[in-house]
């Protein structure tokens, strides 16, 4: 099949702590209520695959059936992109390395990212921890000292957080994120401020074993990051991150007209504006697959666009 740029239709999560501004700002057009998640980009067969309009494939086909599209050796789709709109704050959780994962849950890890669209003020993002030994977590966790044991980031739009395997965190309230991610949907919750889901009456499960044997001890990972923008034809350009065998993520800037060529495929998802991507036309909230290796695109009005894509070398 000859490469073209396609639509990717997005699929949608319920969550407690969902919000509306998935509806009212992405254009999201969903019967789901209350709204927490839309998944841009996903090709989890079983909790969410992300349909490719002109071609009539889901994301998880068209990476078996036209592999030139995505030139890549994993034998499963890698990245997956998600829009979070909470209206309150995320449990605390925390997600497993690779090996862990893969004995206890049959599962791939979950490295993830955040890029924070919005935010209040006062914004902040749950992100590590106080406890020096693992014996001092585990003992926090269970007396539930959270206000001990927790620690937080400002959440200030445009920056960028990297959160690697073992690092606790939880998106704050009114915190609107771009989140891109390893494609799993593994994760470990450790506290969820004693919540009760109101559809069910229950509280939701907690994973406290398992969270303190993947937990790092010392928390060591870095804070948020705005690194520089560069501005090449037409486009301010932004790298936050391009890490092989992980995930790529770049912010595209225009005010009127640009072109823009990458050598991998790319995943793009309008954040706000609209104009035209190829011959595609958008607005806030969509998302367009551009195949790999296709050559220079036009970029046509005003917008705030994120490219995610995967590389297995630099």
């Amino acid at each position: 099949m000859k490469k073209q740029i396609v639509t990717v239709e997005p699929t949608f999560s319920e969550r407690i702590w969902g919000g509306t501004r998935i509806r009212s700002q992405f254009n999201g057009v969903t019967d789901i209520d209350p709204v927490g998640e839309m998944w841009c980009v996903g090709a989890l067969k079983k909790s969410g695959d992300c349909r490719l309009t002109e071609i009539g494939m889901t994301i998880s086909e068209a990476y078996e059936k036209l592999p030139d599209w995505f030139n890549c050796l994993n034998p499963e789709f890698p990245i997956r992109v998600t829009i979070i709109d909470p209206i309150d704050k995320l449990s605390v959780q925390v997600h497993p390395g690779d090996e862990y994962a893969k004995i206890h849950d049959n599962s791939q890890g979950k490295p993830e990212a955040w890029f924070v669209i919005d935010a209040p003020r006062d914004g902040k993002i749950q992100f590590g921890h106080t406890a020096k030994t693992r014996t001092e977590l585990a003992e926090r966790i269970h007396k539930g000292e959270w206000d001990e044991l927790l620690t937080y980031v400002d959440a200030i739009p445009g920056e960028f957080l990297y959160v690697p395997y073992g690092s606790m965190h939880a998106v704050g309230k009114d915190v609107l994120c771009y989140e891109i991610s390893r494609s799993a949907d593994l994760t470990y919750r450790v506290y969820d401020y004693g919540r009760v889901d109101k559809k069910t009456g229950l509280h939701r499960d907690l994973h406290q074993a398992k969270s303190i044997d993947v937990i790092t001890v010392p928390h060591t990972a870095q804070g948020p990051v705005r690194p520089q923008s560069i501005v090449k034809n037409g486009i301010h350009i932004t790298e936050y991150f391009d890490e092989p065998y992980l995930f790529s993520l770049h912010r595209l800037e225009t005010e009127t007209h640009g072109t823009y060529d990458y050598d991998r495929f790319m995943f793009m998802t309008v954040l706000s504006g609209e104009g035209k991507i190829g011959d595609h036309s958008v607005k806030a909230g969509s998302t367009v697959l551009v195949p790999d290796c296709f050559g220079s695109i036009e970029i046509e009005g005003k917008m705030d666009i994120l490219s995610a894509s995967y590389r297995e070398s630099k």
